[in-house]
């Protein structure tokens, strides 16, 4: 048998996580770095001329190109879940020093060859556990996001915000689209800020309130990032009108929510799908309890996690919550600083509703 078949074998790449810190961590050695930073050059520095939607479809071979032992933990989280919850990817090429001033606005385009990078870097690692996507109800269906605080929106439930703490949450969890894992890159975090995080195996539930959260009995409303008039305020709108059906459908969902249950799938390994934050008081009291005691159980395990540059996190959106501890914006260019990309197991499940030039943005 091969080396990169025993290697492969449970147990082999996974011994290469680190858990001593309480999340799973792979610290990438300065040979693999070297390498991906010599893949994303080649990639930089191609001259490619074709339609957008085709260059994603040749990150997802060059995405082959990928260290071995990365692919091999991104593998077998894509195919068993394990670690539960998600994971930490540290020592990715991206230099702080290099990259221009942490952007103050949704309009604020950051250019320069070090965001780029990064950007190949979130898409390639995407692309090796699925399909990198966006909706079009959030800053025009970008594919790659921004995250930076931005001036007024200090105290929303937003992750512009910054001296309010960020409640804990699924991404996107009123959305039967959400993404399965949620990658966040750190750019800039000269303040030690934190993003917290809790995998929901590690939560535990009363056998009559996990009862409860298996029923469809809870309502969660979509955040305020997908609404027309947030976009309008922020982005701009784009005059289609297939777009204005998606904000309508938003607005339809916060006028007649339906009925969800919080957890769902495997009873040893539920999915979970929560936003506390957006999610009203229930006139069912024993339903209402069973949450209680569910987002009880979730703040006494959430733990803080600080990305620095090239430190990834991979959130698995559909067995962890996560959201981010306060901090002071001095919006002076040095703010903390992450990117992000969604990520979905099954593309075609949004066939009909796929827009843009990308083909990725989802209606």
């Amino acid at each position: 048998m091969s080396v990169t078949a025993d290697k492969a074998a449970p147990g082999g790449y996974r011994d290469s996580l680190d858990e001593r810190g309480g999340t799973p961590r792979l610290s990438l050695t300065p040979d693999e770095r070297a390498a991906i930073a010599e893949l994303t050059d080649v990639l930089l520095d191609d001259p490619f001329s074709g339609e957008p939607e085709q260059r994603l479809h040749e990150l997802v071979l060059a995405a082959h190109s990928l260290p071995v032992r990365l692919r091999a933990v991104l593998t077998e989280f894509r195919l068993t879940g394990r670690p539960l919850g998600g994971l930490l990817i540290s020592g990715l090429p991206v230099d702080d020093l290099a990259l221009p001033r942490t952007p103050t606005s949704y309009t604020e385009v950051p250019y320069g060859r070090e965001v780029s990078r990064a950007g190949l870097i979130l898409l390639l690692l995407g692309s090796a556990l699925g399909d990198p996507f966006s909706f079009v109800t959030q800053q025009q269906g970008k594919l790659i996001l921004d995250v930076f605080p931005v001036r007024g929106h200090e105290q929303e439930q937003l992750g512009s915000s910054s001296t309010v703490n960020l409640e804990w949450h699924n991404e996107d969890a009123f959305h039967e689209h959400r993404a399965d894992w949620l990658l966040l890159l750190g750019m800039r975090n000269h303040d030690d800020v934190a993003t917290t995080f809790a995998p929901i195996q590690d939560i535990r539930l009363e056998p009559e309130h996990r009862k409860l959260l298996f029923q469809e009995r809870y309502v969660i409303l979509p955040d305020e990032s997908h609404s027309a008039s947030f976009n309008a305020a922020t982005t701009g709108l784009d005059a289609d009108d297939r777009i204005a059906e998606a904000f309508a459908r938003v607005a339809e969902m916060n006028a007649e929510p339906r009925k969800i249950p919080i957890l769902s799938g495997d009873p040893d390994a539920p999915f979970v799908r929560i936003d506390p934050a957006f999610m009203q008081p229930l006139q069912d009291a024993e339903a209402q309890q069973a949450l209680d005691m569910a987002i009880d159980a979730i703040d006494a395990r959430l733990r803080d996690v600080v990305l620095y540059p090239g430190d990834l996190m991979i959130v698995d959106n559909k067995r962890a919550v996560h959201g981010r501890r306060p901090f002071k914006a001095r919006y002076d260019g040095t703010d903390r600083w992450m990117r992000r990309i969604n990520v979905t197991a099954h593309l075609r499940n949004s066939a009909g509703r796929l827009h843009g030039p990308l083909g990725r943005a989802v209606l």
